[in-house]
Formats: structure tokens, sequence, C-alpha cells
């Protein structure tokens, strides 16, 4: 974080260098994909010890070209529904099914992520042609029901069955599994009940895994704990690390309190669960090199319970957040993987099939909270894990890396959510979360398909800022700024406008009419206009914001040069196409001038200034630039690349202009 807490850079302009915001006339498509299998989302790999549970496999395998919804019995949990799920993903996945998704659905965040994730690679939707998450999913729903043949959608942990149900495919060949522990998805397709382990899976998993053939001593253990899967590995893990014989275990295991963690009667876990995580964990912190997997634990289990990216923990160890012994101040990547791969051959986390998305189960992670709020050490882990996130938020900032920085909001909401349990929270944490929620608005934004999500953000957000730092402070300002761009994105042009004017009264007062925030919400709100369909106070705002740049940065500054074409694009707009091409023309020049007429950033504005001239009136003027573009984009992007296919319908409009109908 910076010293004041809160991110840096968030009030610049979020539309200036954007050539192609609405004044393209685009058409954009795009290719399937390149190879024959598609796999999206994070698989989970098979575990440890894996029961393969052969008639519960056979079951989902019988039901083919429909909707199953995998659920514990009585609504027990820890049983084993993911990993079911995850055995028969990779099965379909080896036999070569065209597509295989698995999208974690425990949370609206999660799933917009996931079905935003299979339908780029599904090729049925992008941020150029979908408007929103939501829309993403339908059209992932749309495809799956007109050519679902050999593919698989997993919804893992879904608990919303009203959010979930629109992107359910009701007709066609697609598969679809989810898991839930909740009744009230029953209804969304046939039933499969997990349930606990039978006396011989237990047996076979604890012998296994142990090396110890004391059946009798196995079935007691396995007895004590309820059959219940989860427990049973995690016996294993403590078994193993302690050299411990069944008995031994036993008498550890009934040590321990009568409540333990407050898991009491009604509780979907067997008591006895949540005192096997425990000692195992135990176990694991006492081994060569525990407290880097301790310190892991511990950072999981404030993070997003759909996992944390590899990398994420590897910025954790470089930042010395693993790192408790004052010999060392930080860890490298290849030490935190070994980490990782030893909690992964323990148990305690789940491996997605590539490796790079660790993910601990919910009931373990709240053991580890629990206990480290007992030891008031919650509000440090929260501390150390906001600290990280802030730094990666930051490397993200204008990254082409959508999947890391869908990451981000994620990650933020959840830390928001683990810290409120927090006792001994403080200020600077309360602070260090502003940020993050301000850096999750950024991202959110960025993207550009997830309105809905930056609005349930925003909002509070603002309330918070305002009422915390106060309605004018810069970041206050920034937050409000963001919260009008995602206002304006999901199509509510009335409230963005309000708070853009907001926001420009309050900089000009503060900063002045010409300092860069104060130019930046003055083209904001520009943008607003236009979009709103007042394009002449667009252009008035524009013009002002132009003769500024002109003045104190210059004639070729990049910001300059963005005013103008923005100047250019609301005159068109408002039908003053004859005063917009002289515009466009001195972009168009200065930017030849610059980086020569075959630069790939001339095309752009080649592409604007050809339809002005079509505008205009001067389709064969038009009709010279569009091939111009088309023959570079051909040869630069080729012939499939959505500006290539936005160039061949902008000439094909041209032609049509210039009674060229035949070419």
């Amino acid at each position: 974080m910076t010293k004041q807490g809160m991110p840096r850079g968030l009030g610049h302009d979020l539309y200036l260098d954007r050539w192609s915001q609405g004044d393209q006339d685009t058409d954009f498509r795009r290719r399937g994909p390149v190879n024959d299998q598609v796999i999206v989302g994070d698989i989970p790999q098979e575990p440890p010890g894996f029961q393969p549970r052969a008639r519960l496999l056979a079951e989902l395998n019988r039901a083919e070209g429909s909707v199953s919804v995998v659920h514990g019995a009585k609504g027990m949990r820890g049983v084993g529904k993911t990993q079911l799920a995850a055995a028969y993903a990779r099965d379909r996945r080896a036999e070569g099914w065209r597509l295989v998704a698995w999208v974690t659905a425990e949370n609206p965040w999660s799933l917009t992520s996931g079905l935003v994730a299979v339908a780029e690679a599904m090729g049925v939707g992008d941020r150029h042609t979908v408007r929103g998450a939501a829309e993403a999913g339908l059209a992932v729903r749309q495809h799956l029901e007109s050519d679902g043949s050999r593919c698989l959608v997993v919804f893992d942990g879904a608990e919303d069955p009203e959010f979930l149900r629109p992107f359910i495919p009701v007709t066609g060949e697609a598969r679809v599994l989810i898991t839930s522990a909740r009744p009230s998805l029953a209804d969304l397709g046939v039933n499969v009940g997990v349930d606990i382990f039978s006396p011989e899976e237990a047996l076979s998993l604890l012998t296994s895994r142990t090396g110890l053939t004391d059946a009798s001593g196995a079935a007691a253990v396995a007895a004590e704990l309820g059959y219940l899967p989860l427990a049973l590995t995690q016996a294993v893990t403590a078994i193993d690390l302690k050299h411990l014989n069944y008995g031994r275990y036993l008498r550890r295991l009934r040590a321990m309190p009568a409540d333990y963690l407050g898991l009491g009667g009604g509780h979907l876990y067997p008591q006895r669960a949540a005192q096997a995580i425990s000692l195992s964990l135990d176990a694991v912190r006492a081994t060569d090199g525990g407290e880097l997997c301790a310190a892991l634990m511990e950072i999981l289990a404030v993070l997003s319970a759909a996992g944390v990216r590899r990398e994420l923990l590897h910025a954790a160890g470089q930042a010395g957040s693993l790192v408790r012994s004052r010999r060392r101040s930080s860890a490298a990547a290849d030490v935190v993987d070994r980490a990782v791969d030893q909690l992964a051959g323990q148990s305690l986390i789940t491996l997605s099939l590539n490796g790079q998305n660790v993910v601990a189960h919910q009931l373990v992670t709240r053991v580890i909270r629990e206990v480290m709020a007992q030891r008031g050490r919650l509000a440090a882990v929260c501390r150390a894990a906001a600290s990280v996130l802030d730094a990666r938020a930051e490397a993200l900032a204008a990254s082409p890396d959508r999947q890391g920085i869908r990451d981000i909001p994620q990650q933020i909401m959840a830390l928001q959510e683990n810290t409120a349990v927090s006792a001994d929270a403080d200020d600077e944490l309360a602070r260090s979360l502003l940020g993050l929620r301000l850096w999750a608005l950024y991202h959110l934004n960025e993207l550009g398909d997830s309105a809905p999500q930056a609005v349930a953000v925003g909002e509070p957000l603002m309330e918070d800022l305002e009422r915390v730092l106060g309605p004018d402070h810069p970041d206050t300002l920034s937050a409000r700024n963001s919260l009008a761009v995602a206002y304006r994105a999901a199509g509510r042009a009335a409230d963005a406008i309000r708070l853009h004017e907001k926001t420009l009264a309050a900089r000009e007062r503060v900063r002045g009419p010409d300092h860069p925030s104060t130019l930046s919400s003055r083209n904001n709100l520009a943008v607003a206009y236009r979009a709103a369909g007042r394009a002449a106070d667009a252009a008035a705002l524009h013009q002002q914001v132009l003769a500024v740049r002109e003045r104190v940065l210059g004639p070729d500054h990049p910001d300059t040069r963005a005013s103008r074409n923005k100047l250019a694009a609301a005159y068109r707009a408002a039908g003053q196409a004859a005063d917009a091409i002289p515009l466009y023309e001195q972009v168009l020049a200065t930017l030849e001038r610059l980086r020569g007429p075959d630069h790939l950033s001339t095309l752009g504005p080649r592409s604007d200034l050809a339809n002005a001239y079509r505008t205009a009136g001067r389709a064969a003027d038009a009709v010279a630039l569009h091939e111009q573009v088309l023959a570079a984009r051909e040869r630069l992007l080729g012939p499939d690349h959505p500006d290539t296919l936005s160039s061949r319908n902008n000439l094909a409009a041209s032609y049509h202009a210039a009674g060229q109908d035949n070419r």
C-alpha cells in the first residue's frame, strides 16, 4: 500500500486513449477455438488415496446429455462431491470431449468470472461483443443448447439456484454437473446423492495411505470420524507425520475439547472433523519446513475459497509475508512451490490440473481462521494478505492478463469478508481494505464486462470513503469517478452523469480548472453526455479539454491527440462531420509523422477519418482509406482478427455509399 493506504493513480482518464470507444462502425465476430478440445477452469487434480466410488461415477455416466445435481446426502459437507465431479471431468478430458469447463459457482464473483472465461475460450463472446458477464453466460448456454455434443460444464459449489438457473442449458446434448450442499438446488436436474464412505472405502483409504495393517484399529478410527472422507484424509496426515498407530491417534483425537471451535450439534460437519483437521495442521507445523506450510495455510484461509493463484503465493513469499524467522526476510518461488506440493501431498490443499490454482477445503480454512482469532493473529495475517494483494493489483494495472485481473476483485472481496470476523482488526487494516476495494472497482471497470459487479463494489465503497475520508478527498473523488464509469457501463446514464458532474465540480473547486484530474473528470463527463445522446454538450466539454492540453502539453502529446480524437467523435455524433474531418486529419497526420504510415497505431485513426468521410458524403475518399486499413490489418493481424473483420465491414458500408455494391 502507499503511505496513504490507497492505491496510486486511480484518478486517470479511463477512456482517454481508447480509439474505438463507440466511433468505429464495428462488426466484431470471433473465430471458434483453434484446437479441437477446449479445457477451461481449474479442474482439480486427483488427490492422494482417491477412492474412485465407481457406483456414483457409473450413475453419472448413465445420465449423459442431461443436468445432474451432485449433493451431499442429508446436506452433509465434506463427503467428496467436488472430487466426484472432478473425476468425471478428468475422464471426459481424457476421452477428448470438445469442451470440459470447470466453473466455481459458490458466489456471483466466481460464477460470472468463470462463465466469461468459458465464453472467451469457446469463441462465443468477448468484451467487444458481450456487454456484461451475464450476457457471456447466456451466450455459453445458447451455444451449448445448439451445439453441445461432447461438451461438459461443471458448476462447483453452487449456492444460489436463482442466480445459476439462467445459465443452465434446457435443451440439447450438453452435459452439466452441479455440485452443491444446498437442498434448494435439487430441482435443477437429476439428483445424485453422495454419502459418507462405506466401511470398505474408509478402510481402503486408511490402510493404503498409512501402511498400517491393523484392520480393527482402522475400523475404530473410521467409525470415530463418522466415515467422513474429509476427516479421514486429515487423520491420514496426522498418523503419517506423527508416526502414530490407530490407537494413539484415537486417544489424541478424543482428548480434544468436546465442542471444538464452537462446531457443536446441528452443524453440517461431525464434531470430530474439525478436531481431525486441527491435529493434521499441528502435525504439518511440526515438520521440517512446517513454518512455511503453516503460513501458506493462513494466507489461503483469508483469501478466496475458489482458490489462490500460485503466482500470488510466490508474491507473498517474495514480500516476506510467509516468513516468521528473523534469519530470513523472504521465501523464493521454488521454496514456496515445495511447500505447496508438500501440503497437496498431505491432503490439506488441492491443486488444479495445471498446478496453478491452490484450493483449501472450506472447513479447513474455517478451523485455521478460528485458531488465528483465538491467538490474536487473524488481523496480522489479513494485513499481510492485503499488502500482497495491493502490490499484485498495482502490478496488473493496464496488464493484458485478463484472468489475473479478474482474480483480483474476487480475492479482495473474500479478504474483506474474512476480515469482518476479526476482533483485533485496527484502523490500518480498515484503511488497507478501503484501498483494495478501490483497486477492485478499478479492475472491474477495466475488464469492460463486469458492470454489475463494479456497481455492487462501488456503491458501498463510496459511502465508506465519504464517511471516513470526506466527500472531497482525492480517493473519494477517484471512487466516485470509477462508480460513474460503472453506472455508464451498466446502462445507468443518468446516474453516471450525476456522479461525473459532482466529481467535476469538486475537482474544479479543490484542484483548479486546469489540473490533470479535473481535465480527466471533464473528459469523462463528456463521454457520458455523448453516450446519453447529448453530443453538443459533449463537444463543448471536449473543446475545453483540448484547449487546455494544447496549451499545457503541446499539440503532439498523446493526451492532446486523444482529446482531439474525442472532440472529432463528438462532432460526428452531433451530425457535424465537416467539423470532425479536420481534427481526424490532424490526428492521423501527427501519428504518421511520429510512427510512420504503416504503424498499427495509425489504423484506428485512419478508419475514424474514413468513417467521417463517408458520413460527410465523401464516399470515394472513405473507400480509399478503408481499403488501406483493411490491407494493413490483413497483413499485420491476419484475416480473422476482430479488427480485420471490422475493417471489412466498414469497407463494405463505404462501397455501398459509393454505389459500388458489386465490389
